[in-house]
């Protein structure tokens, strides 16, 4: 993958307004169904937390977790401060500026990890999972939320036409055609379902499950850390 940073901190503006719209406010049910699988926590972290949307949800979700989000982008890092800070959860909710591939946390920290719709974006997807790992205590649990090419082979076509031209003339309204339109065309060169499965197992995840979300555009993985 490429480096993608610089793509997220022009979004960073727009981007909750963009993925409200492109997904037709679905996307706040999928980050509820991901923050309901980790299940009750003190500490987790949520990976390319973007404006901390998951961070957000967890908090509210499970009123005793402490959530640290990290992302690469001081823009959206920014934005996430901000959000927070209106919403009164800043003593629950830490961010910091960082890679999923270098995460700067001890190991054994944290009870559970989330990412939503972020490992596709990484450099090195193996290598920020292994990543994840290392900072999960052992049988700490993982939640991953990822944009997936639905399985039907009639609705496919309808939707991957959705995502090649609908959404970057969308994107377009806010100067981001070019950025929504990688977005798009990344979803079916990703490993998706068994073959992500296998990535997390390599990383350490056992056992690896999935589940469709939404007629399969978007899947939800999970797992726990291997003892």
């Amino acid at each position: 993958m490429p480096e993608t940073e610089p793509l997220f901190t022009k979004l960073a503006g727009n981007y909750d307004r963009l993925n409200s719209i492109c997904s037709l406010g679905i996307d706040a049910s999928w980050r509820k169904r991901l923050a309901a699988e980790i299940g009750q926590c003190q500490r987790v972290l949520d990976v390319a937390t973007g404006t901390a949307e998951v961070c957000i949800e967890v908090a509210r979700k499970w009123p005793d977790a402490k959530i640290t989000g990290i992302d690469p982008s001081s823009h959206m890092i920014r934005i996430a401060e901000e959000k927070t800070r209106k919403l009164g959860l800043e003593g629950r909710i830490d961010l910091v500026e960082g890679s999923a591939e270098n995460l700067p946390f001890e190991d054994g920290l944290f009870d559970a990890v989330t990412i939503a719709f972020g490992i596709r974006n990484t450099v090195d997807p193996l290598l920020s999972l292994r990543e994840m790992a290392r900072v999960l205590r052992p049988s700490g649990s993982i939640g991953v939320l990822e944009f997936a090419v639905p399985s039907n082979s009639l609705f496919s076509p309808i939707y991957m036409f959705y995502m090649r031209n609908v959404i970057p003339l969308l994107g377009s309204i806010f100067g981001c055609r070019p950025e929504y339109r990688y977005l798009a065309e990344s979803i079916p060169s990703f490993p998706q379902r068994t073959e992500f499965a296998e990535l997390m197992r390599d990383a350490g995840f056992e056992p690896p499950r999935w589940f469709e979300l939404t007629l399969g555009i978007v899947v939800l993985y999970s797992g726990v850390k291997a003892s």
